[in-house]
């Protein structure tokens, strides 16, 4: 399970250091790491880990009434992409590494979770938020869309209020979006992201 978390830690790193023109090696089909069976059905049990199952899914519905951007809360933490972190109460992270900003000047911090990778912008004494990109197909985004859904799926969610390009979803709100690359008509990737 190590390995796959790293593999796709190193996919995010690799989409970040290629968005900023810079080469970066292939790291892999993601849609492989979603198993679906013959019936494309997902596999993976759709669970939040631990005791906070039920904090998760009461702060992901009070998420929802509020239209004006995507935000996303995780162990009682809410990010919205250009909102400010405080790094005293994020949850439990793997690693952090400082790679060199592709939307903005100077360096970003990417924190690396069991379930996604946040991206921050170093401003100051500040830290913004600039991208949180899901790994773990068990992860819900705060309306319940996962890694391995099907385009259907999302609509049903989102509804069709999207800009596509190829296999590339994008929802916009305010100055944040939710993107989602599918193949197959399936999720393989999710990201909520600042569009400014």
């Amino acid at each position: 399970m190590k390995g796959i978390r790293k593999i796709l830690f190193l996919c995010g790193v690799a989409w970040t250091l290629t968005a900023c023109g810079q080469e970066a090696a292939s790291t892999g089909n993601l849609a492989q790491d979603i198993n679906m069976s013959a019936d494309g059905q997902k596999s993976a049990e759709k669970s939040v880990d631990g005791d906070n199952k039920e904090t998760v899914a009461a702060q992901q519905e009070n998420l929802k009434e509020d239209e004006g951007v995507f935000s996303f809360a995780y162990e009682g933490v809410t990010f919205i992409p250009g909102g400010t972190i405080d790094k005293k109460t994020l949850p439990k992270y793997t690693d952090v590494a400082e790679v060199p900003s592709c939307a903005f000047g100077g360096n970003d911090n990417v924190y690396q979770f069991k379930a996604f990778e946040l991206t921050t912008h170093v401003e100051g004494e500040e830290e913004i938020v600039y991208s949180v990109y899901f790994v773990d197909p068990n992860l819900p985004t705060t309306e319940g869309l996962r890694l391995g859904d099907t385009v259907d799926d999302m609509i049903s969610l989102y509804g069709e209020d999207y800009e596509m390009e190829e296999n590339v979803y994008a929802y916009t709100r305010g100055e944040t979006s939710l993107n989602i690359i599918t193949q197959n008509d399936v999720a393989v990737s999710i990201e909520y992201r600042l569009e400014k």
